[in-house]
């Protein structure tokens, strides 16, 4: 017992280093959940179910304003949301690619550089005729290239965990037109990864795919709760690290991104943004 007990201490003390809270700004905002988050220059824009965007100083440490998506709605989750390549106007912020994870699971494509967010393309994929389900969509600017992911549930009862979908296009220009629908004949790669935790944001850095994946303390009883980030290396199409979220928050971990070549984790319910140390 005594033994298990400096195990699990030590466990504790190894994850809290991993992560600190760096910045206490509350999840959840006008009773609408936490979800995605970018971050561009010095501000990041957390998001909440509906399309709220608050837009955070974080040299400051302060909401400096608020404002609703262009794609704002009752559908729109923003499960994940990131940043494109592409810039509607010259020297300004590039484009945001916005998760709707519902309704048609289509990605919206903004432009949050001006006074007034404005919707500059929607993107959806249908597989063989059939609608993807696609929860969270993930740009890779580097090789022009934008990613799905998806979940098939259907193995989770005998099995404990669950097919993760990662479908990667090329990446459409704003020129391409306001509505663009991909098709099986648009994939250029496919796999699987298999984990049973449920699926939040999603970022890409370099070959690597960064899923935050879990539920808040008080859902711990689900099989699909565990709070960590799913590392995906892309070139190998394996999952490579897990990275345990239980003991850096009791709050569901929503969606992360980098600023100045750090990890910073954004929480929903009493939320944070947590540094994390990826490795």
């Amino acid at each position: 017992m005594k033994r298990l007990l400096i195990s699990l201490t030590l466990a504790v003390y190894a994850s809290l280093a991993l992560a600190q809270l760096t910045y206490p700004i509350a999840g959840i905002y006008k009773k609408r959940t936490a979800q995605g988050i970018i971050i561009f220059d010095k501000y990041a824009y957390l998001m909440n179910d509906g399309g709220l965007c608050r837009k955070y100083d974080l040299e400051q440490k302060k909401v400096v304003s608020e404002f609703m998506l262009a794609s704002a709605g009752s559908k729109t989750h923003v499960n994940a949301v990131c940043l494109g390549e592409e810039c509607h106007q010259q020297g300004t912020m590039p484009v945001v690619y916005i998760s709707e994870c519902n309704d048609r699971y289509r990605c919206f494509v903004e432009d949050l550089s001006g006074d007034k967010p404005k919707l500059l393309q929607t993107i959806q994929a249908v597989y063989y005729g059939k609608t993807e389900l696609n929860v969270s969509w993930v740009v890779d600017t580097a090789n022009n290239a934008i990613y799905s992911v998806t979940r098939d549930n259907s193995i989770f009862k005998t099995s404990g965990t669950a097919r993760n979908i990662i479908t990667q296009y090329r990446l459409p220009k704003i020129s391409d037109g306001k509505e663009i629908l991909l098709t099986e004949k648009d994939i250029l790669n496919r796999f699987d990864i298999a984990f049973p935790n449920i699926l939040q944001g999603v970022k890409i850095k370099g070959r690597y795919m960064y899923i935050v994946t879990g539920l808040q303390e008080s859902m711990s009883t689900r099989q699909d709760a565990r709070r960590a980030i799913q590392v995906v290396d892309l070139k190998k199409k394996i999952l490579k690290n897990t990275i345990d979220l239980t003991y850096l928050t009791t709050n569901e971990p929503e969606d992360m991104d980098f600023y100045k070549g750090r990890c910073l984790l954004f929480c929903g319910q009493e939320g944070g943004i947590y540094h994390v140390k990826l490795k």
